[in-house]
């Protein structure tokens, strides 16, 4: 039986361009155009000059990997952890399940980070994408979600692997190569969900497009690696997941779906937060409007069990704090109607009127949307008055049956 690793790389490097329907095709574009947005527009964070100051620049070179928002280049590795970085600072940049990770972030920046070595065509890097979120999304129909639960950050460990696939395929490993390129990656993931509103955050989607580019490199030069990183005692699959939880049957079927063309493979973001705040925001902002200004006396946020899992902060310290605390979310839109960029900053976070409203708004598990991995979430306001109001959003915009329209990926990219 072949090991799990060359069941990848032989999927990875055989997978033909014209294979994938129009339908995955078109949806790889939409996601690399909305993360190239996030990056422009997380160029502009505190993180990003950080960064910056500790990569390797130099000044433009087309054989080198741009380092996006700047007029500067470095290596593959510096540019990969640099541009996954900025992609993830704003909490802007897509998400999967039942990954339960942001693949873009670092699929695009291996890409972007290698193709101009490869020379790589538009084409290529579509279909090294579709490769990068197989993985993704396959990693966590095999680990989750026990392996969220255990406390990593799906990013950053699933991410790791997508982006080596995903940086061979465009680099042309052959398949022998693509196995060691897994196994590299396998022992350079990781990632800890304690840092969830943190800078650390962002910088868990640059270390796995880096280390993912690292290992791709690394291999193409003949370093060994385990051929049974994934499935050993030792390996990756038992190891991050403590023994429970996980089945490698998907991790032998690869493509089988298309993870791409699934229920809920890819989500783009409406707003600059946790993906578990999506559907609790626009129920509040329903509710804004339908209240029109009518004080509150109580407010109930009905939520998954697993929204509880990276919605860790109430009363938030800073602007990063505040993507990961529903009931701030909640209370910034009940309060003022949108949630935008400018609702996430350090300033905002610290508004007086937002600030009264979150110790009124309880949030629990609710039996219509306990088991609901969508993050379904039902916003319930009462009024000093006596009105009840409730509104319950079952799928976050951006979802496959909600994709963004081409003006609204277009408003997001300038928007950014």
């Amino acid at each position: 039986m072949d090991q799990l690793a060359r069941k990848l790389a032989r999927y990875a490097l055989g997978a033909s361009d014209a294979g994938f329907p129009p339908l995955a095709r078109s949806r790889a574009v939409d996601a690399i155009t909305d993360c190239v947005a996030c990056m422009l527009g997380g160029s502009r964070e505190p993180l990003a000059g950080m960064v910056l100051n500790v990569v390797s620049t130099a000044p433009r070179d087309a054989a080198r990997g741009l380092l996006l928002g700047t007029v500067l280049d470095s290596t593959p590795a510096d540019a990969a952890l640099y541009n996954g970085a900025i992609a993830h600072a704003l909490d802007y940049d897509d998400t999967n399940h039942p990954g339960y990770a942001h693949p873009s972030a670092p699929i695009v920046s291996a890409m972007f980070a290698v193709a101009p070595m490869a020379r790589s065509h538009g084409r290529d890097l579509v279909s090294a994408y579709i490769l990068g979120l197989e993985v993704i999304g396959k990693l966590g129909r095999a680990l989750n979600t026990a392996h969220y639960k255990q406390g990593w950050h799906a990013t950053a460990t699933f991410g790791t692997l997508a982006a080596a696939v995903a940086a061979g395929r465009l680099l042309r490993l052959t398949e022998q190569q693509m196995v060691m390129a897994i196994g590299i990656a396998a022992s350079a993931a990781g990632g800890l969900r304690v840092n969830f509103g943190t800078m650390v955050k962002p910088l868990h989607a640059g270390y796995a497009a880096r280390n993912g580019v690292l290992a791709a490199l690394l291999a193409r030069e003949g370093l060994i690696a385990s051929e049974v990183a994934l499935e050993h005692r030792y390996g990756y699959c038992n190891v991050f997941n403590h023994g429970i939880g996980y089945d490698l049957a998907p991790l032998a079927a690869w493509g089988e779906p298309l993870e791409i063309l699934t229920e809920f493979s890819l989500a783009l973001k409406p707003f600059p937060s946790c993906g578990a705040t999506h559907t609790g925001i626009e129920a509040a902002l329903l509710l804004h409007k339908e209240i029109g200004g009518a004080p509150i006396r109580a407010v109930r946020a009905g939520v998954s069990e697993m929204a509880f899992e990276p919605l860790i902060h109430v009363m938030p310290g800073s602007g990063l704090e505040a993507k990961f605390s529903l009931h701030y979310c909640i209370a910034a839109a009940l309060t003022e109607g949108v949630v935008n960029f400018a609702t996430f900053s350090d300033e905002k976070a610290a508004d007086p009127a937002i600030r009264a409203l979150i110790p009124k708004i309880k949030m629990e598990a609710d039996d219509r949307v306990r088991h609901d991995p969508e993050f379904a979430t039902v916003v319930t306001v009462e009024t000093e008055s006596g009105g009840r109001h409730e509104r319950l959003v079952p799928l976050a915009i951006g979802k496959p049956a909600r994709w963004f329209s081409p003006q609204q990926l277009r408003d997001k990219f300038f928007d950014c």
